[in-house]
């Protein structure tokens, strides 16, 4: 006798059975995560599957996480930016081993990047002091080598230039808007404070101290302005155009003058001296990177010191920033620090000057291969000055800072590290006919000038700065030996807006 009611189980009932069996199981696993924990995972796998795709995201991910490294603490102690460079480096490992498309690193730069890694190396070995800070050190270098390696062998296409370029100045951009909020609320510690009656504090990010946010900023600016220029000449000649391309021309435009202004306005919160004269160093290198049509950027400068100037007559500028700013010529001045008698007003001045004896003092005293690379804060109090025994970390001077630690032989390799970019950067503007790669060109004899010139007075190779240069480094590369791939076929069709920048 055959039933009346047969219940059959095909092959797809019993699959989508089991699907919905997995389902609830994972569902009933996730809402026993903690929503941190889920949160960290899932941005976890979507950073993998984005580096997956193609090594240029990583780096990206990298130059993002600049600003964060100190803010967030991943399991295992790692840092946001520690993590973003190790996965930089094995996702380019596994691009390699695909054989996919990547660039011949130019071999005059891998060897002066060689020549400054074995440089420091040669320092820590011999150190009688601290070979861990001396690793520690070095290590800051090797992770800026390596973004400048996995960038600069995998640009290949016009988007990955677009993308870094972006990256590049979107992190310091909301860094700077962090700093311009902490600014006006008066965040910040009480030395801080601009002046004793003043709500206000020198703007510093999240990067935590003014100087070294300013030195980041120095990084940023030169680039957006660059672009800011070049976009509104493009927006200003699509008149006639189709409606869409002339909106979203000039939308580009205002984005690129905000992130411009709200770089400056940072820049200008910290009240880093060394940073404003960074800056107008880095403004005279664009102006020089243009040649003959620089003579706008001039008028321009010319203009804003006049403006400057008069403004501090009549009183109107702020007396805090009159007072800043009349104390450029002497944090500049040389002086025994032990003949001066310190006083609040010149304590800052005269700090900073015993620094640089201590260097100094340390040079003389190795001058080959100095005390040890990372070793100037472990060796200062053997050649502190007076009664300034308390070390800052460095010596107010990068070059002399790197003279102290590493000699002669690795303040001679940094210097043909950053002579090889020069180079690079020259190449650059020779080669482009593209107004966006012109641009960016030109941003970055900028970004060189004001960081050479910031130098002078802060450590900037720190908190890993150098991943942003790095990046900006890999850029120009790209367009100084593969402007025919990255840049639009009709482009020379644009030659004649190179010289937008000085038009518009």
């Amino acid at each position: 006798m055959e039933p009346l009611l047969t219940i059959s189980q095909s092959p797809s009932s019993r699959t989508m059975i089991t699907v919905w069996m997995v389902a609830v199981a994972l569902g009933a696993l996730l809402a026993l995560i903690p929503l941190e924990t889920l949160a960290l995972l899932a941005g976890a796998a979507l950073a993998l599957v984005l580096a997956l795709a193609h090594p240029v995201l990583a780096v990206g991910m990298a130059v993002l996480s600049v600003p964060v490294q100190e803010l967030v603490v991943l399991p295992g102690g790692l840092s946001v930016t520690q993590a973003a460079v190790l996965l930089t480096l094995g996702v380019w490992v596994l691009h390699t081993l695909a054989r996919a498309e990547q660039r011949m690193l130019p071999a005059d730069l891998l060897l002066l990047w060689g020549g400054l890694l074995f440089a420091l190396l040669l320092s820590a070995s011999i150190t009688p002091y601290s070979r861990t800070e001396a690793l520690r050190e070095t290590s800051r270098w090797v992770v800026a080598a390596v973004v400048w390696m996995v960038a600069a062998s995998t640009i290949t296409r016009r988007w990955h230039v677009i993308y870094l370029l972006a990256c590049l100045l979107l992190a310091p951009a909301v860094c700077a808007g962090i700093g311009i909020v902490q600014f006006a609320v008066g965040d910040g510690p009480p030395s801080f404070r601009i002046a004793p009656d003043l709500p206000y504090v020198r703007a510093y990010g999240t990067i935590g101290q003014p100087n070294s946010f300013a030195g980041y900023l120095n990084m940023a600016w030169p680039l957006a302005f660059a672009l800011a220029m070049v976009s509104t000449g493009s927006a200003w000649r699509s008149r006639g155009q189709h409606r869409l391309t002339i909106v979203s021309r000039w939308i580009l435009a205002i984005i690129l003058w905000s992130i411009t202004g709200v770089v400056l306005l940072a820049l200008l919160a910290s009240f880093s001296r060394g940073a404003w004269i960074g800056a107008a160093i880095g403004a005279l290198g664009m102006a020089l990177g243009l040649g003959r049509r620089a003579l706008p950027v001039f008028l321009g400068l010319a203009a804003t010191g006049a403006a400057v100037a008069l403004l501090a007559i009549t009183g109107i500028l702020p007396e805090a920033l009159i007072v800043r700013l009349a104390s450029i010529g002497r944090s500049m001045a040389w002086f025994d620090a032990t003949a001066i008698t310190v006083t609040p007003e010149n304590f800052a001045v005269v700090e900073r000057m015993a620094h640089l004896q201590a260097g100094w003092e340390m040079f003389r005293a190795a001058p080959l291969f100095g005390v040890g690379t990372g070793n100037y804060a472990v060796v200062y109090p053997e050649f502190a000055v007076g009664a300034w025994y308390a070390s800052r970390g460095h010596a107010h001077n990068y070059y002399l800072h790197m003279a102290a630690e590493a000699g002669i032989v690795g303040l001679l390799a940094y210097l043909a590290l950053i002579g090889g970019m020069i180079r690079q950067t020259a190449h650059a503007l020779r080669r482009t006919i593209d107004p966006v790669l012109y641009s960016a060109a030109i941003g970055g004899c900028g970004i060189i000038a004001a960081v050479a010139g910031h130098n002078l007075f802060e450590n900037l190779h720190v908190l890993n700065f150098g991943i942003q240069l790095a990046g900006i480094w890999a850029v120009i590369g790209a367009i100084a030996h593969h402007t025919e791939d990255i840049q639009p076929r009709c482009a020379i069709l644009s030659r004649v807006e190179r010289g937008s920048l000085a038009v518009t």
